[in-house]
Parts: structure tokens; sequence; C-alpha cells
């Protein structure tokens, strides 16, 4: 039976946009916010990641310190305040659509009709 030493790779710790973005959730769900959170902006400043999330009308900035992985302030905002322009993209999108819809069925019924 051998005993040869085996090498043992150290596991190098990255913390990335993903990780603070896992992490912020787990805070998140700590604090009792429940919920499908929406990662809507990610972005390093110096060695702090500031994780911004949004759900339902509730938005939430967080700081984590890229380091020591602390999460150093966070911030709530509700209401109308807390909109986004990503939830006003999606809602202007359905009215652009459904409105090509309706003059799209207008101008067959006209043709139908024999109008034109």
């Amino acid at each position: 039976m051998s005993t040869a030493p085996t090498e043992v790779s150290p596991r190098i710790s990255r913390f990335d946009a993903e990780s603070a973005t896992a992490m912020t959730v787990d805070f998140l769900r700590r604090l009792g916010y429940e919920g499908s959170w929406l990662p809507m902006k990610v972005s390093l400043d110096g060695e702090l990641y500031v994780v911004e999330m949004m759900f339902q009308k509730l938005s939430a900035k967080v700081q984590i310190n890229s380091k020591t992985k602390e999460i150093r302030e966070y911030e709530f905002q509700e209401g109308e305040g807390a909109s986004n322009s990503l939830v006003s993209l999606v809602k202007s999108k359905g009215k652009i659509i459904f409105l090509v819809a309706a003059v799209s069925i207008a101008v067959v019924v006209v043709k139908l009709i024999g109008v034109f």
C-alpha cells in the first residue's frame, strides 16, 4: 500500500457579479422579503459590488465588499419611485404589439368589406 502524498490544489475564491447577486437574494430572504427578485443591475465600484434588485414595486440596492464579502449598506424603495426602465419597456412593448395587431385586423376587415 502506497502512502504517496496527494497534491491538493487550493481553491481560488472568485467573487463576481453572479456571486454578489446570489448573496443579495439570500440576504433579502433572510430579512423576510420572500419572492422572485429580479436582478436589474450589478456594478463594481472600487471594492464594492452594488447590486440593484426589483420585486413588484419594491426595489433594493445592496453594497457588498468584494474582498471581505461583507454587506456594507442596503436600501429599499417602495412605490412608483421604484419603477425602472425595464418594467416600463416591457409594458410599452405589450401596448405596441396590441396596437399593431389591432391595426392589422382593421386593415383585413376593411379589405374584406371591399372599401379598398
